[in-house]
């Protein structure tokens, strides 16, 4: 994390933020696809913990462009 000195290094900060939010809730979205590639077992319960986590990311997302 970097110096927050200003109105624009805050912004920056956010922008960042945001940025890595997107690029994990992209990673998730590959990595569901994999499980669901998976034809030796019951992947569901994984399966829903991903689509949690996107959901809570998305929703960080949200509260970021909102600010």
């Amino acid at each position: 994390m970097k110096d927050i000195t200003n109105h624009d290094s805050i912004a920056d900060q956010i922008n960042q933020y945001h940025n890595l939010i997107s690029f994990t809730a992209d990673n998730l979205q590959d990595l569901k696809a994999r499980v669901k590639s998976l034809d030796n077992g019951d992947y569901s319960r994984e399966l829903n913990a991903i689509n949690e986590a996107q959901s809570r990311l998305y929703a960080a997302l949200k509260e970021l462009d909102n600010d």
